[in-house]
C-alpha cells in the first residue's frame, strides 16, 4: 500500500504536515449559541481569493507592494497586542476585574460572548453588545492568527519569508486552507497571564 510522505513539494514551495499544538483545545457551544452562528462567506473561489486579497492588503508593509507569510505573522501579533490592551484597560475601567482569565467566543455573526465562568461575564457581555466594532476587531485578529497557523503548520522556514503579492497569496490560501476554517465560530483565552491569548484559534 503506497504511504504519504510527511513532507512534500509542490508550486515551488515545501509543505509540512499540518501539526496541532498545545495551545489548541476545544469546547462546545450551548444551545443558544449555537442557533447565532451563520453561514453567510464567500461561496465562490473568485470571491473567497477577493475577500482574502483584501484581507491581506491591510498587513502589507508600508511602502511595499508586496508581503510574506511572516508578515502575516507580524500582522496577526500586532492587532492582537492592541486589541487586547485596549479592550481590557476599557472593561477595567468599567470596573470588570481584568486578572482573571476568561474564555471569549466570538460568532461570524458579529458577537462576542464570555462562555464558562467569570464573576463580571455579564459585565463583559454587555460591553461588547454595546461595543460591535470590538467583536468585528475580534473576529478579523482571530482571521489572522488562522490564517498565520495555516502557513506556519505548512510551510517552510525560507517559504514563510518568500515575499507574495496579495493575489499570489490569496490564491494560495484557497488553495491550502478549508474556508469553512475562516468563518467558523472561534474562541479564545483572554487574560493568562504573559500569554494572554494562548488557545487563540480554540475552535468549535
Amino acid at each position: 500500500m503506497a504511504t504519504q510522505p510527511i513532507e512534500q513539494t509542490l508550486q515551488g514551495y515545501t509543505y509540512k504536515r499540518p501539526k496541532r499544538t498545545s495551545s489548541d483545545a476545544e469546547f462546545s457551544l450551548a444551545p443558544e449559541e449555537s442557533k447565532s452562528r451563520r453561514t453567510d462567506k464567500p461561496q465562490s473561489g473568485s470571491v473567497l481569493r477577493g475577500y482574502l486579497r483584501d484581507l491581506l492588503a491591510e498587513a502589507v508593509p508600508p511602502g511595499e507592494d508586496r508581503l510574506s507569510f511572516v508578515d502575516v505573522e507580524n500582522h496577526h501579533a500586532a492587532l492582537l497586542t492592541d486589541w487586547n490592551g485596549e479592550v481590557k484597560s476599557e472593561l477595567a475601567a468599567l470596573g470588570v476585574d481584568t486578572t482573571i482569565p476568561f474564555r471569549l467566543l466570538h460568532d461570524p455573526a458579529g458577537a462576542a460572548t464570555v462562555t464558562g465562568s467569570h464573576p463580571d461575564s455579564e459585565m463583559i457581555n454587555a460591553y461588547f453588545a454595546a461595543n460591535p466594532d470590538r467583536a468585528r476587531e475580534l473576529g478579523k485578529t482571530l482571521q489572522y492568527g488562522k490564517l498565520a497557523a495555516t502557513a506556519r503548520n505548512r510551510l517552510s522556514n525560507s517559504d514563510m519569508e518568500r515575499p507574495l503579492t496579495t493575489e499570489a497569496m490569496a490564491w494560495w490560501y484557497t488553495t491550502n486552507m478549508d474556508s469553512s476554517q475562516l468563518f467558523s465560530t472561534t474562541g479564545t483565552v483572554v487574560g493568562a497571564g504573559n500569554t494572554p491569548y494562548k488557545g487563540l484559534d480554540i475552535r468549535v
